[in-house]
């Protein structure tokens, strides 16, 4: 009988399946996580984790006119507490738009705080190049 997947083989993949499901624990954040679009970028879908030094951000942004390749700029990500005090500030790239087909591009960002749990709203914005 042919045997499908050897051990050593699948140890790499198993390391990389493991890897990733340790990216992703830790309780999801619960509070509102509020962004804006600009002429050139909509922030489609965002999720957080918290950590413990911290909140880990992700999504996806995709390009207002549907065209692949690179567009200059960051994502804006601000942590805010209940009283709307800053507590964790950071800007994210995002990754690159490969193609008309799927026209969105992920981007992940880390707010650092010294207590997570003191943010209790973030807030993400689109910072791109003035077009002429």
């Amino acid at each position: 009988m042919k045997q499908i997947c050897s051990p050593l083989r699948s140890m790499p993949l198993l390391a990389i399946i493991a890897f990733c499901q340790g990216c992703a624990n830790g309780p999801a954040f619960r509070g509102p996580i509020q962004f804006s679009a600009n002429t050139e970028i909509v922030i489609v879908r965002a999720t957080a984790r918290r950590k413990t030094d911290g909140i880990l951000v992700g999504g996806d942004v995709r390009r207002t006119n549907g065209y692949a390749g690179p567009v200059p700029g960051h994502l804006h990500v601000v942590g805010l507490d209940n009283s709307g005090n800053v507590v964790a500030i950071t800007d994210a790239p995002w990754g690159a738009f490969m193609s008309r087909r799927f026209r969105l591009a992920y981007f992940m960002a880390y707010l650092r705080a010294a207590n997570s749990a003191s943010i209790t709203k973030i807030t993400i914005e689109p910072v791109t190049p003035p077009t002429r």
